[in-house]
């Protein structure tokens, strides 16, 4: 008999990262970097399609534009419809960490208030940092959900200067350097600013004034700028969607074009409006494309290439050359390589991940097993394991379907695992999605 897992046949998968089988928990998990071959594959993680303000397992959103994810597999959305700071546990429940609803206010999470907020960056302290687009503000919440204002006064502008004294005009992206520095897209401004550690708020690059060109600091020009990432080789990336462009800044403030550029013709340009960049940490790009609704890959030579995304409007699910998303916003990378969107369009959080990456399971002599936080435990009579009902979260309601009576040996079938729930004669079929299997059940038996 073989052992009670096998990790996807490492060899056969080409080093494809081991998913984790809650999808969340990460015990499984060894390595931080995506499989460099095989298919992309898109499943939904959060959201119906429908606009909503839902907590739970059954949650919906209202237009989320940007996501963090943490290193226990906590998710923090903000959901900018509902002018609130949503967080997904690792057991894919989704609570409500901060936001009452369109307003200003610092305070407790459910006292505090938001109007719009855009983006989101996880500061080297452990909080969370929002560029409030609304309120022309940077907050600050922390992991029990206290908010603070950091910089800006509420009106808009541009103003240098300390933070409580500062002006933007609309910001909408965040990320920070390994030296503590906060950098904002100020899309308005057409600018890239920097929040220093002490609070001081200056320009780093950009004019005021939309336009394209390369250059030092303020001769530079942007055109609707609207995220920003940290890449150790190329310094700040940033998308500048009005010039369909990657533009790269260096650590003395010249901009250089990546890739795109309004002077390529839009036949040409890998890009219509591209909103969100994420480094996988070696140099490559991830970038989503709301205008083109394709995610694409930038390599370190500035080759572009398309990861997912068929062109055509949608929230389908399935290989990434055929799955459709509706208007894809901000992107980040799980603990895992894996690559999570917010899909503001379809109202969901979406998921992307590459190679055939699957947890297997087989029956074993004498023992049976059961599922909890990613770990495959000793069977216990009397215990009882629950995942927080992930495999709705990753299946969608069609995750199950009967097949029959009686118990049934586990075992792993196209990309299919048999199990039995315990206390009930159903033997129910679960459809992996890749590497993402999760035991809505509470017993996985032989």
């Amino acid at each position: 008999m073989k052992p009670l897992f096998a990790i996807l046949l490492r060899g056969l998968l080409c080093g494809a990262v081991v998913g984790v089988v809650s999808g969340w928990s990460s015990p499984l998990v060894e390595s931080a970097t995506a499989a460099d071959s095989g298919p992309w594959q898109v499943v939904t993680l959060v959201g119906d399609g429908r606009p909503g303000d839902r907590d739970g397992i059954d949650a919906r959103l209202n237009w989320p534009t940007d996501l963090v994810v943490t290193d226990d597999w906590t998710v923090y959305v903000a959901d900018f419809g509902n002018h609130r700071i949503r967080k997904i546990d690792p057991d894919g429940r989704v609570s409500t960490l901060a936001g009452s609803g369109p307003g200003y206010a610092d305070g407790r999470g459910d006292k505090a208030a938001f109007f719009n907020p855009n983006g989101l960056a996880l500061g080297p302290d452990g909080n969370l940092y929002v560029a409030d687009a609304g309120n022309a503000r940077i907050r600050k919440v922390t992991p029990d959900g206290w908010v603070t204002t950091v910089a800006g006064d509420g009106l808009r502008g541009v103003v240098d200067g300390p933070g409580n004294k500062a002006r933007f005009a609309y910001p909408t992206g965040l990320t920070f350097a390994p030296d503590g520095t906060l950098f904002v897209v100020d899309r308005w401004a057409h600018m890239v600013r920097a929040i220093a550690p002490d609070g001081q708020v200056r320009i780093v690059a950009g004019g005021g004034q939309a336009g394209f060109v390369d250059g030092p600091n303020i001769h530079a020009r942007f055109n609707n700028p609207l995220s920003i990432t940290w890449d150790d080789h190329w310094g700040l990336v940033v998308t500048d969607p009005g010039n369909r462009a990657i533009r790269t800044i260096s650590p003395d403030s010249v901009v250089h074009t990546l890739v795109g550029g309004s002077r390529v013709p839009m036949q040409r340009s890998p890009f219509r409006w591209n909103t969100g960049v994420v480094s996988d940490g070696h140099g490559r790009l991830y970038v989503t494309d709301a205008g083109r609704l394709q995610v694409w890959q930038v390599d370190r030579q500035g080759h572009s290439s398309r990861v997912a995304g068929s062109g055509r409007e949608g929230a389908t699910n399935g290989p990434g050359d055929s799955a459709r998303f509706a208007f894809i916003t901000g992107i980040i990378r799980d603990p895992a390589g894996n690559l999570l969107l917010a899909d503001s369009g379809a109202h969901q959080i979406r998921r992307l991940i590459q190679g055939a990456s699957q947890l297997v399971f087989g029956p074993v002599e004498g023992q049976t097993a059961s599922l909890r936080h990613g770990k495959v435990m000793p069977w216990q009579p009397h215990g009882q394991y629950r995942t927080g009902g992930l495999a709705h979260h990753f299946f969608g309601n069609a995750a199950q379907q009967h097949v029959g009576q009686g118990a049934a040996p586990v075992g792993a079938h196209d990309n299919q695992i048999r199990m039995v729930v315990a206390g009930g004669a159903d033997d129910l079929l679960y459809r992996l999605a890749l590497n993402h299997f999760a035991l809505q059940g509470k017993r996985l038996s032989r």
